[in-house]
């Protein structure tokens, strides 16, 4: 049985880990340095608007989920911006586990709803179909700046 973890400070190494190793394999082939990566977790620790969640196997960190509780009118809901298992506990069934527990403590949160995006046809996208979120009509924009 898996847990769900808020981390602290002293975590964000072992966290900066499972991101960089989630990110390194198919289909993503993305390289980090976790100095980078530690800095990004950090800024969502310690904040009414920002969560990360972290769930444990045998006391070591195997996933991460990196959130937002975006205000409603009525409820919140969250948003969840980035969610990640270790490469090598991919497939295992810990990430149908840690969503089921985030969903859970949006409840406790009095979010109506948990709201991601990913990109179609890849691995993440049928693993969120197959968990119970759909497609919503949206479109996605971006402008650098």
């Amino acid at each position: 049985m898996l847990k769900l973890f808020i981390p602290e400070y002293n975590d964000l190494t072992e966290c900066a880990e499972v991101y960089t190793s989630a990110y390194s394999v198919s289909p993503w082939y993305e390289n980090y340095e976790i100095k980078d990566i530690e800095n990004y977790l950090a800024g969502f620790l310690h904040s009414d608007t920002k969560r990360c969640f972290v769930v444990k196997k045998n006391e070591q960190v195997v996933g991460i989920a990196l959130c937002l509780v975006i205000p409603g009118i009525g409820m919140p809901y969250l948003r969840i911006e980035d969610f990640c298992i270790r490469a090598e506990e991919q497939r295992c069934g810990i990430g149908s586990q840690f969503m089921e527990l985030i969903i859970e403590e949006a409840k406790k949160m009095e979010c109506d709803s948990v709201v991601l995006g990913t990109q179609k046809d890849f691995p993440s996208h049928r693993f969120y179909l197959a968990k119970g979120f759909r497609e919503i009509e949206s479109v996605l924009l971006y402008r650098g700046v």
